[in-house]
């Protein structure tokens, strides 16, 4: 087993555990407890989980359902709005991604801003009945109560159809070696037609979501455009993307 497979195990086991224990990943692994104990300290170092004595815990645990992610880092996610505000210009087309990142860029668009908005997420379309010259154009399928969202075959088809100027995309962890990853499946498929579907692609993590790695890649760090942050773009933690090309605000 490689380096990499072993973080993948760790990390995987601290997403169903509050803690894995050097001995057990010793023993489940198949290598030494030192060996475990590098593998630790380099995640801890690298900011993906939290060292404790005896063994590591998850770094932080971020909320699954809309409502509790809807007041969670909202003070970030408004400082990620309102970077993301000039970004946009009439006659363009852009697709939204789900989640309370993207829905709070949606709400800081101009209010007579002239666009096409394609997007699968229940509440930024609701919202942009607000907007009178907004086209609305909506990817329906199998909704999730969860998440607010449409997934399946019949968004994904939609997607495959259309092309768009700006994707904004929602992560739920990003790292410089192994991208933008996901725990949930059907939105994982979602979000990987997303990252393909427009000229500029533009990812919105918080600064908790940073090297991070969940279980479903979506794209390759490479083919993020722009990484818009709660962060300075100077900060010291954007260095290792800021090598691979990516644009900031």
């Amino acid at each position: 087993m490689t380096k990499e497979e072993r973080f993948e195990y760790i990390l995987s086991k601290l997403r169903l555990n509050d803690i894995a224990e050097y001995a057990q990943l010793s023993t489940e692994l198949g290598v030494s407890e030192d060996t475990i104990r590098r593998d630790i300290n380099e995640l801890a170092e690298a900011g993906m989980i939290t060292k404790v004595k005896g063994g590591a815990r998850p770094k932080a645990i971020i909320p699954a359902t809309y409502q509790e992610r809807e007041v969670y880092a909202s003070a970030d996610k408004r400082i990620i709005a309102e970077k993301a505000a000039k970004l946009f210009k009439d006659g363009q087309v852009v697709v939204f991604d789900g989640g309370t990142t993207p829905f709070l860029i949606a709400s800081f668009l101009p209010r007579y801003i002239n666009i096409t908005l394609i997007t699968h997420s229940y509440p930024i379309a609701n919202l942009t009945f607000q907007f009178p010259n907004i086209e609305l154009v909506f990817a329906g399928g199998t909704a999730s109560k969860q998440s607010k969202i449409s997934t399946g075959f019949d968004v994904l088809k939609k997607y495959n159809a259309m092309h768009a100027d700006i994707s904004i995309l929602g992560v739920h962890s990003l790292h410089p070696n192994y991208g933008v990853t996901d725990p949930v499946l059907a939105e994982a498929e979602v979000k990987t037609r997303i990252s393909e579907m427009s000229d500029r692609l533009i990812v919105v993590p918080t600064a908790e979501k940073l090297n991070n790695i969940s279980t479903i890649k979506i794209c390759k760090t490479e083919s993020i455009d722009l990484l818009i942050t709660n962060l300075n773009p100077d900060n010291l933690l954007l260095q290792p993307y800021r090598k691979l090309g990516i644009q900031f605000l």
